[in-house]
């Protein structure tokens, strides 16, 4: 999106290798007023590979624009749009200079916070998930580090998802882990959501996935902090 008329510039999907039909039904779709794209990777990477992607493609076609803000969204529209004007607000609060008018050339990132029942499944596992964070990562300034509803500015984008190491359902942790390595500037805001029949979390099985996330944050602590191998790109 670009910010001096507060336009959508495009929007970009990402087909993580899918045998659904998206690339297709995208192409039915790109006759909107909105432009629409749609990148297909050639086998099933993750979520975190397919947002990376993105991400990579908008960079290398406007690299003489950094004042460009990017929105990652699940495709199902688990969380509403209606949210969008204010958290554009929140991001600009982030990157106001001391003249009091916004410079978007400064990296800055906005994330949801999702409204779950904390007595819901899908509650309780999340609280689970994230006390382990909290104490396997020292805390990232957030209470919901897994929602994929987030609002950044391209230069805080290309740099926190470039050459991801984690490409699965655990990469938030990384992107965060970097954003508060480089003292990226962040915020949250509290929003409604809701899941969406189909779920590949839950298709997967939440407890399976879950494992799966915990054996990843811990081997990016690990990589990171004490072995150096994992190195976050200046931001």
């Amino acid at each position: 999106m670009a910010k001096s008329k507060w336009d959508c510039r495009r929007i970009l999907v990402v087909d993580d290798g899918s045998s659904d039909g998206t690339s297709s039904a995208i192409q039915s779709s790109a006759k909107n007023s909105i432009p629409i794209q749609c990148i297909s990777l050639p086998f099933n990477q993750g979520k975190g590979a397919a947002l990376a992607r993105g991400i990579e493609e908008i960079g290398r076609e406007v690299l003489s624009e950094d004042n460009l803000i990017v929105l990652t969204l699940d495709a199902d529209g688990s969380g509403d749009l209606s949210y969008l004007e204010e958290m554009i607000n929140m991001l600009e609060g982030l990157v106001v200079t001391k003249s009091g008018t916004p410079d978007w050339s400064q990296p800055a990132l906005v994330t949801g916070n999702r409204n779950y029942n904390i007595f819901s499944a899908r509650g309780i596992t999340r609280w689970g998930f994230q006390t382990c964070v909290s104490i396997i990562m020292g805390g990232l300034g957030v209470q919901d580090s897994q929602c994929g509803y987030k609002l950044m500015t391209l230069t805080a984008a290309d740099p926190l998802y470039r050459d991801l190491n984690l490409k699965g359902w655990a990469h938030d942790v990384e992107v965060l882990f970097r954003a508060k390595l480089g003292s990226v500037p962040l915020a949250q805001m509290s929003i409604d959501w809701q899941d969406k029949d189909g779920s590949k979390v839950v298709e997967s099985g939440v407890v399976r996935v879950s494992a799966q996330m915990l054996r990843d944050i811990i081997r990016l602590r690990w990589k990171y902090s004490l072995t150096g191998e994992w190195k976050a790109p200046r931001i």
